[in-house]
């Protein structure tokens, strides 16, 4: 019997009920552990059922002579050896694009969320300066999604989800991207392709959705910040190494932008984070979830089926969908 080992928590997997692949053995493990723990608890195993963000490494791949398929649940696989994996003749996969309706709406919500700064609003109401807020609002303003010029850098399947819900605000729409767009979907949804510092320039927003690759890891920096207009709202539902902490704390705590975070580098985050020691000011400016934007229910159940759908495909003798490590 085919044995599946999954270093996810029985909670995520079994919650809403969709069907295991039948015939098949299934395991949870402990994790985190180190790998020479990881390797004698998964070392048999037909498939290996991982979260987006587990380290699976050389060492743990080549131990395991059974593998057949690493399926990742989410979309994320770059904590998982894809040369190493490639190498044994062993199918990676994500679950592209499952989560993007979800990612894109929690953008969004940020949006919002910076726009109105509802976290010293919150703040203040709760500690009883109701008045203080109301009369803060008359003083500084707020303002409307619709007027706002927003740059979407990156425009893979959560940008092209994002855009169709701001342009139905009015937005103007400004992107970056190493590919471009198709030209009906430019043209339907009013985006304007550009060169990412047309989008430091010109943009109110600005919303990253690209993957940590070396031109992308802490792109998000002071000498980029200085670029941007004063006021900006910087959104991040990506990965927080995009991201230098350092850099995005000091321009919180002098005013030069707003944020709105649902991931941060690393996870979980040390006490002593930058973040989490910013000036009155700066927490102000700061809105932050913890890495949930693409978690609905909805995306969850999704990332079940597909995953299982992997599985049953593997251990027929087909190719799985969405392999990423160019088997």
């Amino acid at each position: 019997m085919p044995k599946i080992k999954s270093t996810l928590t029985p909670n995520i997997v079994d919650r809403f009920g969709v069907p295991k692949p039948e015939g098949m053995e299934f395991e949870y493990v402990k994790y985190p552990v180190d790998d020479a723990t990881l390797i004698e608890e998964i070392k048999d195993a037909d498939i290996l059922f991982c979260g987006p963000v587990d380290f699976i490494r050389k060492e743990v791949i080549d131990a395991m002579p059974n593998l057949k398929l690493i399926q990742s649940l989410g979309v994320g696989f770059d904590k998982i050896d894809l040369e190493a994996a490639k190498a044994k003749g062993v199918y990676v996969c994500n679950n592209r694009a499952v989560n993007a309706v979800s990612v894109a709406e929690h953008a969004v919500l940020l949006m919002h969320a910076s726009l109105k700064q509802l976290t010293d609003a919150d703040k203040k109401i709760k500690e009883g300066k109701f008045m203080e807020s109301f009369k803060e609002y008359q003083v500084k303003g707020h303002a409307e999604l619709g007027g706002k010029t927003v740059g979407l850098v990156g425009l893979g399947a959560i940008g092209h989800a994002a855009a169709k819900i701001l342009r139905a605000y009015g937005c103007r729409l400004l992107y970056s991207d190493v590919v471009r767009a198709e030209e009906a979907f430019e043209k339907e949804y009013e985006l304007e392709y550009v060169p990412i510092e047309t989008i430091y320039e010109q943009a109110d927003i600005i919303s990253y959705h690209v993957p940590v690759l070396p031109d992308t890891r802490e792109m998000v920096n002071k000498d980029n910040i200085a670029k941007m207009k004063d006021g900006v709202i910087i959104i991040n539902v990506a990965r927080g190494e995009i991201v230098n902490n350092e850099d995005l704390a000091e321009a919180l705590n002098s005013g030069k932008i707003f944020a709105g975070l649902d991931v941060v580098a690393p996870e979980p985050p040390p006490a002593d984070h930058p973040l989490f020691h910013l000036t009155e000011e700066g927490n102000a400016r700061l809105v932050i979830t913890p890495h949930i934007a693409g978690t609905t229910d909805d995306a969850f159940i999704r990332m079940s089926e597909w995953s299982f759908e992997n599985m049953r495909k593997v251990m027929n003798g087909e190719r799985p969908n969405n392999v990423v490590n160019g088997l």
